[in-house]
């Protein structure tokens, strides 16, 4: 049971289903997947009848609502051996591409208990849905890019180094929203760079830069040691 001082009391129930074929040889992979996601709600009292905010749905007992969604990620590694700070290394360029389609299914007139934005990073670019939780799941057509290089030992296989780009496109506007949130519109995103440095065993610097590519302006910073 889900309670919310902003949303009706609600019994939720979640369903995800999930099919993937991983392709894989010794330089690169293909891995496409299919994942539908389900939910349904039965309302203690149902939706209330004094918030516009339900408009047709209001006094509805119970909801289901249910999204596929299809992505495909590809990458290739690339190797040679390199030298850098008189040390010897095996260095890597890795291309990678990630497409996403989700249709646009309503789920405005849903309460939302539980999601939240994902933060624009490395981690997040490469995932299918936008939001985090179960109660919004965002409609889709991106495709984005990336590339990272690494310095490797080439005895242990330890990263020395890695510096990273990605750029996500979306194909079509973004419906699906948080309660308050504007629709996401179709172009580019912000340009991800990031920089990793491993100084010793123990310690390390991790960098990422978010760079707006209509004004130049660079939108965060984030230096972790």
């Amino acid at each position: 049971s889900y309670r919310s001082a902003c949303a009706p009391n609600a019994d939720r129930a979640v369903m995800l289903a999930q099919l993937s074929r991983p392709f894989t040889t010794p330089f690169g992979y293909l891995t496409p997947k299919l994942q539908l996601n389900s939910r349904s709600y039965q309302f203690s009292g149902g939706l209330p009848t004094s918030n516009a905010f339900y408009g047709n749905h209001q006094g509805q007992a119970g909801a289901s609502v249910s999204v596929p969604t299809f992505s495909l990620d590809t990458g290739v590694v690339f190797e040679k051996p390199a030298r850098w700070l008189d040390r010897t290394w095996v260095q890597t360029l890795e291309p990678r591409a990630f497409f996403v389609y989700t249709p646009y299914r309503d789920q405005s007139f849903l309460p939302n208990y539980d999601s939240g934005s994902n933060a624009y990073n490395f981690a997040s670019v490469f995932t299918e849905n936008t939001f985090v939780g179960h109660d919004r799941i965002a409609n889709n057509k991106l495709l984005t890019l990336g590339a990272t290089s690494r310095l490797l030992d080439p005895n242990t296989g330890a990263e020395g180094a890695r510096f990273g780009l990605a750029q996500r496109l979306r194909m079509q506007d973004q419906q699906v929203t948080l309660p308050g949130d504007p629709i996401a519109r179709r172009g580019v995103n912000d340009i991800l760079a990031g920089a990793s440095v491993n100084l010793s065993r123990t310690w390390g610097v991790d960098s990422t830069l978010q760079l707006n590519p209509k004004t130049d302006n660079v939108i965060r910073r984030m230096v972790a040691g």
